[in-house]
């Protein structure tokens, strides 16, 4: 009898992988066009705010004001031009006003802000390391599971051979010395000790384990028993 990798565990494991190349694939987006363009488009919009920060003398407790026509002035000027206003600025604004932090009004610090981009060098760098940390998930993932394929145990009659990756080690039955079978019934994990090391069988990672978990375990030495010599 020979195992096989357990086909549910690699599609799981390779679909999750995948998964991760794609937020990899946004992350790289986001960095690479999403956020510069939306710099781009928010920053001439940003500069003529300033402008009127200065000019009409609006702090940022003046800008996120909805007293007067229930919607910000800060919104009202950002749809007049096609675009929603940043959600960093409007958080910065609003956190200011509600922590009664003296910014809120002061027009220059307002204005400093209003030219602050939506997406800093920092927010744009995050995202390319991201994207490397969801590379290097996806790869450790298929890495996996390419170790489950390429290792495989086989049994007959007189030994259990591992093979990893055409490595074959040949582990006679005669020298089995103990089978502890404490998270078979839960885990399928099945700890096998020879004379020349122990070997570990898991029914989640490979496909064929059970059966052959069945004749080690009958294989196994009763505790009366003297090992073999």
């Amino acid at each position: 009898m020979r195992t096989t990798v357990n086909r549910e565990y690699a599609a799981r494991f390779l679909g999750v992988a995948l998964l991760f190349v794609a937020f990899a694939g946004w992350f790289v987006y986001d960095g690479k066009v999403g956020y510069p363009q939306e710099n781009a488009r928010v920053a001439p919009v940003a500069e003529r705010l300033a402008a009127r920060t200065v000019a009409e003398k609006m702090p940022a407790a003046d800008w996120v004001n909805t007293a007067k026509t229930g919607v910000a002035p800060l919104t009202e000027a950002f749809r007049e031009a096609g675009l929603e206003p940043p959600a960093k600025l409007e958080d910065t604004f609003n956190s200011w006003v509600s922590a009664s932090d003296p910014r809120m009004n002061d027009v220059e610090a307002t204005r400093a802000a209003m030219l602050e981009p939506p997406h800093s060098a920092d927010d744009i760098r995050a995202q390319f390391v991201s994207a490397v940390i969801g590379l290097l998930a996806a790869f450790g993932l298929a890495g996996l599971v390419a170790w489950r394929w390429g290792t495989v145990f086989a049994l007959d009659g007189e030994a259990l051979t591992v093979t990893v990756f055409g490595k074959a080690r040949r582990l006679p039955l005669a020298t089995l010395r103990a089978v502890d079978d404490a998270q078979w019934a839960k885990r399928g994990i099945l700890r096998v000790r020879f004379e020349a090391g122990a070997v570990t069988l898991d029914a989640w990672h490979h496909a064929g384990v059970r059966p052959m978990a069945e004749r080690l375990l009958g294989a196994a030495p009763k505790p009366d028993e003297s090992p073999k010599p």
